[in-house]
């Protein structure tokens, strides 16, 4: 295409419409982006260097009764994720110290249970069973027993409250029923340390083990433990007492079973969140 201001150029002559062989003639208008040879000049809009050119067409889309959606509503900003946090060290020293305290007290209770049937009388048992460094078994009385009860209680409710915070940390959104000072008064408070203990235990599993990987029944778990605790209720009388013992004992023993499997299944599933399996 030639340029209109140079009547011959490279030996062509410019192209003339119908009726005007004289004059040149395009099919669109001097000036237009369709011939670049042509004095095109770049429509200026003041507006685009001021900063005018949203008020503009918030003004056009208000005069043709349209909203104009901002920028920040039509390209919302991304979220950022906050940075995953390391989580923190399984609990397994707490959890084999829960082992050996509930083993501990399970032996207890079976020595003094196993005194009193060979003794056959309260009697008889006073004398109890030395264990050494001073630590006597009575069955008549109940310090031995509450001591390593005590001990197995501090162990539990320890190794509770660290699975907790790693079951927070490894799934945020866990819900959990009651809130961490339940972890330890829930044993202790009356009414309350019938069913709160257990609703701690379930909800910490319920966070790290998933449903098809739960081998260990809790509701075989608690209903024996509160049958062993009816040895705190002991009657005086000596052949009662025998046989609430021996039910208590035999109770604690299932539980004591169920609650080292529970225990080994919480770690296992804490060691794979935290890679270690």
């Amino acid at each position: 295409m030639s340029d209109p201001r140079i009547p011959y150029q490279n030996g062509a002559a410019p192209w003339a419409g119908p009726g005007q062989p004289d004059r040149p003639s395009y099919p669109e208008p001097l000036g237009s982006p369709a011939h670049p040879q042509s004095p095109y000049v770049e429509p200026s809009h003041p507006e685009h260097h001021t900063g005018q050119y949203a008020a503009a067409t918030d003004q056009r889309a208000v005069t043709a009764g349209q909203r104009r959606v901002p920028v920040d509503e039509a390209y919302p900003p991304a979220r950022r994720r906050p940075p995953n946090k390391p989580l923190p060290e399984p609990p397994a020293g707490l959890a084999v110290g829960a082992i050996v305290a509930a083993c501990c007290l399970l032996f207890v209770e079976l020595a003094e249970l196993a005194i009193l049937l060979v003794t056959g009388g309260r009697a008889e048992a006073a004398a109890g069973l030395e264990l050494g460094l001073g630590v006597r078994i009575d069955p008549n009385g109940g310090t031995v027993t509450l001591l390593f009860g005590l001990a197995a209680y501090v162990a539990a409710c320890l190794w509770l409250q660290a699975g907790r915070r790693f079951a927070e940390a490894a799934n945020p959104t866990a819900r959990f029923t009651h809130g961490r000072g339940w972890t330890w008064f829930g044993w202790l408070v009356p009414v309350a340390f019938l069913w709160i203990p257990f609703v701690v235990v379930r909800d910490v599993r319920r966070a790290l083990v998933a449903d098809g990987a739960r081998r260990v029944a809790l509701g075989l778990w608690w209903p024996f433990w509160l049958l062993a605790s009816l040895r705190v209720f002991t009657p005086s009388a000596q052949d009662v007492e025998v046989v609430v013992r021996s039910v208590a004992a035999a109770a604690l023993t299932i539980a004591f079973v169920h609650w080292i499997r529970i225990i080994r299944e919480i770690t296992r599933a804490q060691e794979k969140a935290a890679g270690f399996a």
